[in-house]
């Protein structure tokens, strides 16, 4: 029967478990994401999005029994490990270095075959070669953790009588295969969208961006360093105590290749979510406004035309309602004139009725007018002469400026 061991007493089991599942549950949100931009897009899942999930499957299973492990005493000296957790302990440890070089090998597969896809020509078989002698090492690799010792059962339980490899055939091929090859691997496929991206017909910072996006794996090529270098450890001995350097860094490599190989399928994704939120902003303040950094050269020269459009407006309405003020002090100025003049004529006709009425002569029943008369059409009197001359130049000026406001 197990003992279980307290975290109080285990530090290193604490950090264990601390790194462990964060980057687990990080690496999820990057799953989930990949697979939610595939489905809202209704494009179909391929073969690299299966290999994803099941590296993050696989990486889980290595969680939790490591999880476990620690529970169990791993992160003390071997010593300090309750006797009754030995064969327990062996076996969850194999478990948990089987699924973390399996999820390595899925995860690297996964954004190999995502190139694969866009590559052709001799970019296209060298992708081939490597994905299938990265599977062959780690698959291969993983194996080892079975068939190291005569018998098998040896490799999970020290106490059987028998014979294991020695230490150093271990520790040389997995620096092979976990070291140089996978880190080969890493900065090839990270360095190669680089290459693809030149034959797209897109704009430069597009294109750049998109090759940053495909290029993270070599953040996980840098894990891969440093993870060769805690693999020597494994020459101590006290693995329990010694290996924690290996195992978390063992277990960084194919969280940051699960995230490294979702980044460029959610590309799409913050494209969509940023739509949807310049959609929600008001007209104004938009990235198609004019003011705006992010403005285009056409919604700058749309901008442009119509400012140029409402200038010449208000000048035209400047200038037409300058010409009908002119027009309306013309017109005030004629009617002034012609009711004076009207006066004058008033004026003129009660005077020149006082005088006829002066120079009457009564002859029998009738009265005879000592005017003359003028000619048909004119009239009789100078003062009436001048006063019809006067009343047809305001009528024509009159008619005159009417004419203009017309035109």
């Amino acid at each position: 029967m197990v003992v279980y061991v307290p975290l109080a007493g285990n530090p290193r089991g604490v950090t264990i478990i601390a790194v462990l599942w964060s980057m687990a549950v990080f690496s999820a949100i990057f799953v989930a994401l990949r697979l939610y931009s595939k489905i809202t897009r209704t494009r179909h899942v391929w073969w690299d999005d299966h290999f994803i999930v099941a590296a993050w499957i696989l990486l889980l299973v290595s969680c939790s029994t490591t999880t476990a492990n620690a529970r169990l005493g791993f992160g003390l000296h071997t010593y300090e490990v309750p006797f009754e957790n030995i064969v327990p302990f062996g076996i969850q440890s194999n478990v948990s270095g089987f699924t973390s070089i399996l999820a390595v090998a899925c995860s690297k597969t996964s954004f190999a075959i995502t190139l694969l896809r866009l590559s052709d020509g001799w970019m296209k078989w060298f992708i081939i070669v490597l994905v299938i002698l990265l599977n062959l090492t780690h698959y291969t690799s993983s194996i080892f953790f079975w068939v190291s010792c005569n018998p098998p059962a040896k490799t999970w339980n020290p106490l059987l009588e028998g014979e294991c490899w020695p230490i150093s055939v271990t520790v040389n091929y997995s620096l092979f295969v976990g070291g140089t090859l996978s880190a080969f691997s890493d900065f090839a496929l990270a360095l190669l969208p680089w290459r693809l991206l030149l034959r797209f017909n897109m704009y430069n910072r597009e294109k750049i961006g998109v090759a940053i996006c495909m290029s993270m794996g070599i953040f996980a090529g840098i894990t891969c360093i440093v993870k060769m270098t805690t693999i020597p450890l494994l020459y101590d001995g006290d693995f329990s105590y010694n290996s924690l350097p290996l195992v978390l860094w063992g277990f960084m490599e194919p969280s940051l290749t699960i995230v490294a190989a979702s980044i460029p399928v959610l590309r799409h994704l913050f494209r969509s979510f940023r739509r949807d939120h310049d959609s929600t902003l008001p007209p104004m303040s938009r990235s198609d406004d004019p003011t705006s950094s992010h403005a285009g050269a056409g919604a700058r020269a749309r901008a442009r035309a119509a400012a140029a459009g409402a200038t010449a407006d208000a000048g035209n309405n400047s200038a037409s309602d300058e010409k009908q003020q002119g027009e309306n002090v013309v017109e005030k100025a004629a009617r002034g004139n012609y009711q004076l003049q009207r006066q004058q004529l008033e004026a003129a006709v009660a005077a020149e009725k006082g005088t006829a009425t002066a120079g009457t002569e009564t002859t029998g029943t009738g009265t005879t007018l000592t005017a003359t008369s003028s000619p048909r059409g004119q009239p009789s009197s100078p003062v009436m002469r001048h006063q019809a001359d006067n009343d047809n130049r305001s009528e024509s000026s009159t008619l005159t400026n009417k004419g203009g406001r017309g035109k």
